[in-house]
């Protein structure tokens, strides 16, 4: 199961998969970053971060990640990092709200200290993007690409990936469940628009106010997000 099924279930008995759009609960701490100006597709999204150490409790889904999504929040393209239960891993989700659908690269094995380096990348031609998800300590990576969705069934346009978001995922019974680091930052965070690199406009907030989850803007380029693990 993706990252995002279990909040689509809810959004869909709260409100109607056909409104339903992110953020979306189960976000805890994150970030929202822009063009200056507001203009253009994202043409590269790169950001690196260490994995966390185990929780002292188990019984727990979460997952720091970064990712780009449409300027409707309706199509979202993450390398993730999911605690699964009994160890880390790392790989690449694709989720769209409407139709609903969501499909997952394969895994590859992370240990706590490993450092991971998410690359997005777009293909005007084609129309879509590739991620490389690289842990680099072993060099193993995973590669995934998606092609943009339509704006609409019988729309010849496609739809502009505009905002990047740097996320901590999924809610937890205890704070103990979340990993005793209680910060991930993500650094060398880099984001071009229609091939050019800018200083991205930061924000952020929260959806589901849990053990003080919180990001913050370190600078342009390094995000970190901090909870309580107790």
């Amino acid at each position: 199961m993706g990252m995002k099924m279990l909040s689509a279930a809810l959004a869909c008995a709260a409100c109607g998969l056909a409104s339903a759009k992110d953020p979306v609960e189960g976000w805890l701490g994150f970030a929202t970053g822009t063009s200056p100006d507001g203009k253009g597709r994202i043409t590269r999204a790169e950001a690196k971060w260490q994995v966390l150490d185990a929780p002292k409790q188990g019984g727990c889904f979460y997952s720091p990640w970064f990712g780009v999504e449409s300027s409707d929040n309706m199509n979202l393209f993450q390398p993730v990092n999911p605690w699964t239960g009994g160890g880390w891993s790392a790989y690449v989700e694709y989720f769209q709200w409407f139709p609903v659908w969501n499909e997952n690269s394969a895994s590859i094995e992370v240990k706590p200290g490993d450092v991971l380096h998410g690359v997005v990348t777009f293909n005007e031609a084609e129309q879509t993007y590739t991620a490389v998800h690289t842990n680099l300590n072993t060099t193993k990576s995973i590669t995934k690409s998606i092609h943009v969705q339509k704006q609409g069934l019988f729309s010849s346009k496609y739809k502009e990936y505009t905002i990047m978001y740097v996320v901590f995922e999924k809610t937890c019974a205890s704070c103990a469940q979340y990993p005793p680091n209680e910060k991930v930052t993500f650094y060398d965070i880099a984001l071009e628009y229609e091939g050019k690199r800018v200083q991205p406009v930061w924000k952020t907030s929260f959806v589901d106010d849990v053990c003080d989850n919180r990001a913050n803007v370190v600078d342009n380029s390094t995000i970190a997000i901090t909870w309580r693990a107790h």
